[in-house]
């Protein structure tokens, strides 16, 4: 009887460890990868190839499903594609991205953007010169990108704001609330950084106050701040901190945001 609860026991264990083991499926080598649902192709995972300006698209078995080439400007780096869609910003199906190219001007220490908006072909549908963060809004008169263009050329620095309407609208995201009720978090400009860093932000009206949290990559807490509805984004002075890689979220009332990365230079 005891050998026979034994070998139960072990052939529980066993059953336990190969049911909750975390297995590396795949991995997209010196390449940032992220994955998506686009509504006629379905899932997919992309990759950004900043060496060879290019966003290459995987199946679900990780082959190779498209490739597309990423015009960016003479002496600019790829530096984020913030929207791989296939009817966001036309009505054909044909896959579409808004990118992101950077340059930096190490002599004066300032950073010029660039964005466009490119289909799979390559076409360039749209270029903004300037153009360093952008989102989509669901409005009353159809979709809206905001485009926000930044000079730091000029001190102090400025920004313009472009609107523009475009034909689509973004998938709805997997979340228990909805997009009016939920705590949005954009990327950081300028990233990298060298001295600060804005941060925009966008709390919902259930939130009345949240806490912007800054870890380092092994998990460590080196700054946090009290946001409210007061501001729609946050100047982070990074001069005191290691150059590195960070990692940035909100943080209220046990919900949390999505994580982005920064990146500080020296």
């Amino acid at each position: 009887m005891k050998r026979l609860i034994f070998i139960f026991s072990i052939l529980l264990i066993t059953s336990f460890h190969s049911q909750g083991q975390i297995n590396l499926e795949h991995e997209y080598s010196g390449v940032s990868a992220a994955y998506i649902k686009l509504p006629v192709a379905g899932y997919k995972y992309y990759v950004m190839d900043v060496t060879n300006n290019q966003c290459r698209l995987y199946n679900s078995d990780h082959s190779l499903w498209k490739t597309i080439n990423l015009s960016v400007p003479a002496n600019y780096y790829l530096y984020d594609i913030q929207f791989v869609t296939e009817n966001l910003f036309n009505s054909d199906n044909s896959i579409e991205m808004l990118y992101v190219s950077y340059n930096y001007n190490a002599t004066l220490d300032y950073y010029t953007y660039d964005t466009r908006i490119a289909n799979e072909s390559g076409q360039v549908l749209l270029s903004i010169p300037g153009g360093g963060y952008s989102n989509v809004y669901s409005a009353q008169t159809g979709s809206k990108l905001f485009v926000w263009v930044y000079n730091y050329s000029v001190s102090p620095s400025t920004v313009n704001t472009l609107v523009y309407s475009i034909p689509g609208q973004t998938a709805t995201a997997n979340n228990d609330y909805p997009a009016t009720e939920r705590i949005l978090l954009s990327k950081a400009f300028p990233n990298p950084a060298t001295n600060s860093v804005t941060i925009p932000y966008d709390l919902p009206n259930r939130i009345n106050q949240a806490e912007l949290k800054l870890y380092n990559v092994t998990g460590t807490q080196v700054k946090s701040f009290i946001i409210d509805h007061s501001f729609d984004n946050l100047v982070v002075q990074t001069s005191d901190l290691p150059a590195g890689m960070y990692l940035y979220r909100i943080e209220a009332a046990g919900f949390k945001s999505e994580t982005y990365k920064l990146s500080i230079n020296k």
